[in-house]
């Protein structure tokens, strides 16, 4: 008696665990992906310093105060800033393609078990 009940509750998990996954992958599993997206970008926002190059963009590098050394300063900081935001840019694309793989991917694994049940 007791293993019927088992094998029971057993079948019965595993079934309400496959109907609730397309649930909870697109509610609490897209929340926190998405807090995962947020988190990366400002993660690489962080990590490449952007913030303190638009901050110090202005200001002579290594204490250099006279006229060219205020202008070499600048332009070598907007070289660096330039390189800094398109590697921000590649990040972003980065994250927002996972973030994005996240959404299409079991749409498109629903959609290969349709295509190979019908042939």
């Amino acid at each position: 008696m007791n293993l019927a009940i088992i094998l029971t509750k057993m079948l019965l998990d595993g079934l309400r665990s496959i109907f609730y996954f397309p649930v909870w992958w697109y509610t609490r599993g897209l929340k926190k992906k998405f807090l995962g997206f947020i988190t990366g970008v400002k993660t690489s926002s962080h990590n490449l310093a952007l913030t303190v190059m638009f901050k110090y963009l202005f200001k002579p590098m290594f204490g250099e105060r006279s006229k060219s050394g205020r202008i070499i300063s600048f332009f070598m900081r907007l070289i660096l800033l330039f390189w800094r935001l398109f590697l921000f840019g590649l990040a972003l694309v980065g994250h927002l393609a996972f973030f994005i793989l996240w959404l299409v991917l079991p749409v498109v694994a629903v959609w290969q078990i349709i295509i190979l049940a019908g042939k």
